[in-house]
């Protein structure tokens, strides 16, 4: 299967330096080269995620698209596309649209790709509104 790559815009940073505790949302795109250490939501139709390679998340991470480059302790949630690099350390599952992985990724949980309802209800489109147009 071919598709374009994901382009990500950053909104925020979490440099190395921060450690962040306790669950947080945030709008728009997110650097992390820092740590969370709580459940991480990224809100809106394009949110993304682009974790560095030192970066940390022990909580569940829920956004549209994802790169992960870092340590995550928890389930990931990507309803759109996922790419997961050879350095990332994942323990948790990891429920997605389309889902890319590099060599060397280690990987602890299930994998579940999304069917189109359930991307609809995660992403918050109602399909019942949209008939008949």
């Amino acid at each position: 299967m071919f598709f374009k790559k994901k382009k990500f815009h950053i909104d925020t940073l979490i440099d190395k330096d921060m450690t962040i505790r306790g669950s947080t949302t945030v709008t728009g795109g997110i650097r992390l080269d820092g740590k969370i250490y709580g459940n991480l939501t990224i809100d809106g139709e394009h949110g993304s995620l682009v974790m560095g390679q030192d970066s940390v998340v022990k909580g569940n991470i829920a956004v549209a698209s994802a790169m992960i480059g870092g340590k995550v302790t928890g389930n990931i949630t990507s309803y759109e596309y996922i790419e997961v690099h050879g350095d990332a350390v994942i323990e948790g599952d990891i429920d997605y649209n389309i889902l890319e992985i590099h060599a060397g990724a280690r990987i602890r949980g299930k994998l579940n790709q999304l069917s189109k309802i359930e991307i609809k209800k995660i992403a918050g489109v109602n399909p019942e509104k949209n008939k008949g147009k």
